[in-house]
């Protein structure tokens, strides 16, 4: 309840102080009226990092001691990223590849006793992640949706130790270990309706607005020419530049240009530049968004795990110890998503999905040579239901100000099976559970040097078991837990120069 209360109190702080009295340029317009012209951009980012450390320590107090320890670490990745919007499609695909190598020795030398120990490690990892989705729309808005994702990863760490006394090997190991992951999954979509962003509308309006503060606006710009003036913004913003300060010239000549040739606009000096730049950089967030969606479709999934660990010793004793677990999923699905600005300073957010289907998971293994036990080496729930929902307000009262509220939920029940495999599987358990809790967020301009990021989260959870197999007399058989978590993050930011 005592965060309830602040929540609130903080709401109410920062929205009075974040309201501004500011007149609406066309007091018809509304940012769900903006569609998106069509677009396609494209992104691709590299990255390489290093880091190394190095530790010679020398002590000469009568008996020698030296210490040496050295490490280094390396990656490179690279991440690409398409959007493409048009009157037929809408599609967006990313992927990212990432690798890392690493490598440390470690050496400790005691003249007076003799004993040496050494060590040394390499370790490196690889990881592939692709992801996309493509909507295909007829005249109706009724449209065809395919997404997935595929991703892959392996991490391989090799650890060798020797420690020696009066110039004899007294132990020496060595272990390697190997993890290898991947998982894929697709859904296959058909519904009706289309969600678009619509910052650009937004930040449209506000360039418009802050042109009357500044007394440079000449007259009221139309409905259809806000319309218009948005439109620039987006191809705008989705022209490929290499330069950032040709792209920043470009940018603000074409605002100015459209203003001008309008008419909108009039005496072009300091002031009026700067507000139009000031508007750029700050205008265009968050993302807002505009529309619905319904959809009836099928989501698979499939997942591959594979661990091994190999160790030895000076002795010979060896052991070798492997795990394979295996993933796989069905689900019928149905659901909604809704994005509706009330107003330029108010949005709505709802969403809904329910989904019916079946999943597996199977593990085994061995070490040393023999079959490793895994209470239950085959699971299945059959069937099994899940029910997720959320519905958020976001008040935007200026182009540097916002906080966003949300309430979640995720519920479900599943019949519960397991076994040795998956013809010996039997009846487990009923369990039916229930997720959610309330999210805040608040970004807050207090100047331009002073930021201030708050962030709430809580969850409450709900489990209830009810046992299906024979329960030992004296013994329960239902149990039920209850769990609750908050998270509070604040950060004030100050920015010297």
């Amino acid at each position: 309840m005592k965060n309830t209360r602040f929540i609130t109190f903080l709401m109410v702080f920062i929205s009075a102080g974040a309201v501004k009295t500011t007149t609406a340029q066309s007091t018809g317009f509304k940012l769900s009226d903006y569609k998106n012209p069509d677009y396609y951009y494209q992104t691709l980012d590299l990255n390489f990092d290093m880091n190394s450390s190095m530790f010679i320590n020398n002590n000469n107090t009568g008996s020698k001691v030296t210490t040496n320890h050295f490490s280094l670490n390396s990656g490179a990745g690279a991440n690409y990223s398409l959007f493409k919007n048009s009157l037929k499609t809408q599609t967006e695909f990313g992927t990212s590849f990432n690798t890392g190598l690493g490598t440390s020795a470690y050496n400790y030398h005691h003249d007076a006793s003799r004993i040496e120990s050494k060590s040394n490690s390499i370790s490196h990892f690889e990881n592939l992640n692709i992801s996309g989705l493509k909507r295909f729309y007829n005249e109706r808005q009724r449209y065809f949706e395919v997404n997935g994702s595929v991703y892959g990863q392996n991490i391989f760490n090799s650890d060798h130790n020797k420690l020696m006394a009066y110039d004899t090997t007294t132990s020496k190991n060595s272990t390697e270990q190997r993890q290898l992951d991947h998982s894929i999954t697709l859904s296959l979509l058909a519904g009706s309706g289309r969600i678009e962003q619509v910052q650009d509308a937004r930040m449209a309006l506000y360039l418009l607005e802050d042109l009357q503060k500044i007394n440079r606006e000449q007259r009221l710009a139309s409905d259809e020419e806000v319309l218009a003036l948005a439109r620039e913004i987006t191809l705008l913003k989705y022209k490929r530049f290499f330069d950032t300060r040709l792209r920043k010239i470009a940018e603000i000549s074409a605002i100015d240009s459209f203003l001008q040739k309008k008419g909108i606009s009039g005496t072009a000096d300091a002031a009026y530049f700067t507000s139009l730049n000031d508007n750029w950089n700050y205008a265009n967030n968050p993302v807002r968004m505009s529309g619905h969606r319904i959809y009836l479709g099928l989501e698979t999934g499939y997942s591959f795990s594979y661990n091994k660990k190999t160790q030895n010793n000076v002795d010979t004793v060896y052991s070798d110890g492997t795990a394979r677990e295996k993933n796989a999923s069905l689900y019928l699905v149905a659901g909604f998503n809704c994005e509706k600005p009330t107003s330029l300073r108010w949005q709505n957010s709802s969403s809904l999905k329910a989904s019916v289907g079946y999943s597996q998971n199977s593990i085994n293994g061995k070490s040393g040579g023999f079959d490793m036990v895994y209470a239950y080496p085959y699971s299945q729930s059959f069937p099994s239901v899940k029910l997720a929902a959320d519905y958020g307000i976001g008040y935007y009262p200026n182009s540097r100000t916002w906080l966003t509220f949300k309430w979640w939920l995720l519920a479900g029940w599943d019949k519960e099976m397991h076994g040795d495999s998956k013809p010996d599987k039997q009846d487990f358990q009923n369990s039916l559970y229930a997720y959610t809790g309330p999210q805040f967020h608040a970004y807050y301009y207090l100047s331009e040097k002073l930021r201030l990021n708050l962030t709430f989260n809580g969850e409450f959870r709900l489990n209830h078991d009810k046992f299906t197999y024979t329960v030992t007399e004296g013994n329960p058989d239902h149990q039920t837990t209850k769990w609750w978590n908050q998270q509070v993050n604040a950060g004030l930011t100050y920015n010297l120069f």
